[in-house]
């Protein structure tokens, strides 16, 4: 008898079972492909938000973390469209994003795809808040990926780059060098940060910025 016939013994079914044992770091490999297996066979209403638990864990061994990722990415590929809301909310809300943005752009159109990045983008953050940070930073280094969007994307993520985390930054500093590929303004924003004073904060920083004019032999 496999764990989940024990926990699924009565007629009412708690699904939620299943994505407690995916995203607890006090599970065996074994239980965890159980608990994808048994989703794979269940209505994407409520298999999709189990399955989308996997991806706030991470296991000590990487080849069978990504194993199980991948599992659980293509089954949730698979129910498309009813999928969908389930994803961006989990972009929404959720600190480790990567994953799910990876889905996003399997299941969304380009132009929706963009659209979700560019809303969860939150520039102006109050409070303090890791998994905002976290998150901003994940969908700036899959927009840097994005072609087509350009002038949506520089504009947007040039906001980051008077940001007081170093972190968001450099983010948007790699962001923006990939677009600098295709649009110009990106070019010249960044030419324009090597005109700034260096100061103890931003030396790093202005570093890189150097760095990336030398590497391309912008002037």
């Amino acid at each position: 008898m496999g764990i989940f016939d024990k926990f699924f013994s009565s007629q009412t079914k708690s699904y939620d079972k299943y994505g407690d044992v995916l995203k607890k770091a006090m599970t065996t490999k074994e239980q965890r492909l159980e608990a994808i297996e048994a989703l794979e066979n269940i209505a994407p209403e409520q298999s999709v938000p189990q399955l989308l638990k996997r991806f706030e864990l991470s296991v000590d061994s990487g080849i069978i973390d990504n194993r199980e990722k991948e599992k659980c990415l293509n089954i949730i590929v698979s129910h498309a469209d009813k999928a969908k809301e389930f994803v961006k909310k989990t972009i929404e809300t959720q600190r480790r994003i990567s994953w799910p943005i990876k889905i996003a752009e399997k299941i969304f159109s380009h132009d929706e795809y963009v659209d979700i990045l560019i809303k969860n983008l939150e520039a102006n953050i109050a409070v303090f808040d890791e998994s905002v940070l976290e998150r901003n930073e994940e969908i700036m280094l899959a927009l840097k990926e994005v072609k087509g969007k350009e002038e949506l994307i520089v504009n947007k993520v040039t906001e980051f780059l008077y940001s007081r985390d170093e972190n968001l930054k450099m983010a948007a500093l790699e962001c923006l060098e990939e677009q600098a590929k295709q649009n110009e303004k990106a070019k010249e924003i960044i030419l324009n940060l090597s005109h700034q004073a260096i100061t103890d904060e931003n030396s790093r920083f202005i570093g890189v910025v150097n760095s990336i004019i030398q590497t391309h032999k912008w002037s």
